[in-house]
C-alpha cells in the first residue's frame, strides 16, 4: 500500500467508528462536540481532533486511528490497515448535539 493510501485511510476512517464497531458507547454527559468520551465496561477511549486523535485517561496510550486499531485488536499494520480498510465510508451514530438557546436581549445600539 503506497503513502498516499495510507493517507487516505486515515482521513476517512474516525477513531469513533473503530470505537463504534468495537463495542464502546459515547457517554454524552461527560462529553462535548469536540472532546467525545466512549466507554466499553472499564474501559474509556477520549476522542479529540475532529476524531482524528485519541487517548485513554488511564494510561499512556494515545494516537491516531491507526493506533487506536493497534491497541485494540494487536496484529501487524497490515492487519490494521486492512481493519481500517472496511471501515471506509462507516458514519459512526454521534449524539446530536444541542444546545439550549440562551434568554438575551439584543443590545441596545449607542446613539
Amino acid at each position: 500500500m503506497e503513502t498516499s493510501e495510507v493517507d487516505y485511510l486515515k482521513v476517512q476512517v474516525s477513531c469513533a467508528a473503530v470505537l463504534e464497531k468495537a463495542g464502546f458507547a459515547v457517554d454524552v454527559r461527560e462529553s462535548t462536540r469536540r472532546v467525545v468520551k466512549h466507554r466499553r465496561g472499564d474501559d474509556i477511549v477520549i476522542v479529540i481532533h475532529d476524531g482524528n486523535g485519541r487517548f485513554d485517561p488511564l494510561s499512556d496510550a494515545k494516537g491516531d486511528v491507526f493506533s487506536l486499531i493497534l491497541h485494540l485488536d494487536g496484529g501487524s499494520f497490515t492487519d490494521v490497515l486492512a481493519t481500517a480498510s472496511e471501515l471506509v465510508g462507516f458514519t459512526p451514530a454521534e449524539p446530536a448535539w444541542t444546545r439550549e438557546a440562551r434568554d438575551h436581549e439584543p443590545a441596545a445600539s449607542a446613539a
